[in-house]
């Protein structure tokens, strides 16, 4: 911080940093009229005087900012306010024409007057009428309409949709006049609708764009055929199923086509067995179940023994899942990968393995997981796995639980059950030396854990 006590110093710096006016105009007469410096006392040293200052630097003393002639606003007296209101109130009396009002000469009769002035009656009132909009005088006119058939599949519609998946389709529609037939409809639909609900939904948008067209009360008597982009239809191809989703196909025009409900639910019609006396069918009761059950035990043998593959993750050391193929046939069990199966480690890697179906001992679920699936446990012995002849390399060596090894898969729960059923099938019609040892060996060591217990010290 610097003080100064130079006078004539901070006079010339308020003149040129600063701007100072105001209204009465003083302040500018005493900071740029007056020169302070020839009026202060010189006799004495002062490091600012400003009295030898040359004519040339006269024009310096000051400020660049403020100029005499400035149009600042100017203090007016009372007489020049009182003026200029007398002035406006004299613009104002120019533009105002003053009229002299003067008794008719004509007096008027009484029915003139009457024709002027009209009395009129406030005490009556209106009639108030109730407003009503169009769409209720409509509603009331048209109250007993019956309701559209199709009006439930509204719900299915894709258009205004936000973030829901939707298929758009061109529908030719047979039943149109031939000059309306050519113009497909174009339909936006979820595509988690079904194609029944695809059928109900073109019913719906055509009795509202064609009232003029009678369709029949249910969307069974309709069916979508594949159609080309000039409305011709397929008729190659059988009408689209029903119970099918929208997202399965991807053809871009069909068309509606009465159908009969019959021909569109199933191909064939229905075989019609002719009726059992019910003094036969009640002895016979008995018997035919136990033929009904020996026949799929049958039927579940004889496929057992067919070879089929099942889509399953192998279960690894690390925990880690890994998918793979599982086939099982009645002579072997085969794992192989998935051929477009790459994986960053070297775990996620399986190799393909062959069993023999003599070398398999147990197959049984394991655990059944909440998300639906099922763990199972495939048990071979390790020993014999690779050699051709299990039942007579066998023979001779001593076993132990050592020399049974397993592979864990993890599937969904059907398809767990069915493999371990179909494993299961196979090895009993087999009836291996193998898988009875290795059941003896768990039987043992299962009566161990029960028998074993803490007695008291």
């Amino acid at each position: 911080m610097a003080f100064y006590d130079n006078k004539h110093w901070l006079l010339s710096q308020v003149r040129n940093s600063f701007m100072l006016f105001d209204d009465t105009g003083m302040c500018e007469v005493v900071m740029a009229g007056e020169n302070l410096a020839k009026n202060l006392d010189c006799s004495k040293y002062d490091c600012y005087p400003g009295v030898e200052e040359s004519e040339d630097e006269k024009d310096m003393d000051h400020s660049s900012d403020i100029h005499p002639d400035l149009e600042f606003g100017i203090y007016r007296s009372n007489t020049a306010a009182r003026l200029k209101r007398m002035e406006e109130e004299q613009k104002r009396n120019a533009n105002t024409m003053h009229i002299k009002w003067e008794p008719h000469a004509a007096a008027l009769s009484e029915e003139d007057k009457d024709e002027l002035f009209v009395a009129k009656d406030f005490r009556r009132k209106k009639d108030k009428r109730e407003f009503q909009s169009l769409l209720t005088e409509q509603l009331k006119k048209y109250a007993y309409l019956p309701q559209n058939p199709f009006q439930d599949y509204a719900k299915f519609d894709g258009n205004g949709q936000i973030g829901v998946p939707t298929k758009k389709f061109g529908i030719f529609i047979a039943m149109l006049s031939p000059e309306l037939r050519n113009y497909p409809m174009h339909v936006v639909v979820l595509t988690t609708a079904k194609i029944s609900q695809l059928t109900g939904l073109i019913c719906w948008k055509c009795s509202i764009d064609f009232p003029d067209v009678t369709l029949k009360e249910s969307a069974d008597n309709y069916g979508l055929f594949i159609a080309d982009d000039d409305g011709e239809v397929n008729w190659d191809f059988p009408c689209l199923d029903p119970k099918e989703a929208v997202a399965k196909f991807g053809f871009r025009f069909l068309a509606l086509v009465e159908v009969e409900p019959r021909e569109q639910n199933s191909p064939t019609p229905p075989v019609e067995e002719p009726p059992i006396p019910e003094e036969q069918s009640q002895p016979q009761s008995k018997a035919q179940r136990q033929l009904e059950v020996d026949m799929m035990r049958m039927q579940g043998h004889m496929k057992a023994l067919l070879f089929q593959s099942f889509k399953v993750h192998i279960i690894n050391r690390v925990r880690s899942r890994t998918e793979v193929f599982l086939g099982v046939s009645g002579e072997k069990v085969e794992i192989y990968p998935v051929a477009s199966q790459r994986g960053p480690f070297w775990w996620s890697k399986s190799r393909s393995a062959t069993y023999s179906i003599d070398s398999v001992v147990a197959c049984d679920l394991r655990e059944n997981k909440s998300n639906n699936k099922a763990v199972f446990r495939l048990v071979y012995d390790n020993s014999g796995a690779n050699s051709s002849d299990v039942s007579s390399s066998l023979h001779h060596q001593p076993v132990t639980w050592s020399c049974f090894k397993h592979h864990d898969f993890e599937a969904e729960y059907k398809v767990s059950e069915e493999i371990v059923q179909k494993i299961n099938l196979i090895l009993d019609s087999r009836n291996s030396q193998r898988r009875a040892e290795y059941l003896a060996i768990r039987e043992r060591k299962s009566h161990r854990r029960k028998s074993f217990n803490f007695g008291p010290r």
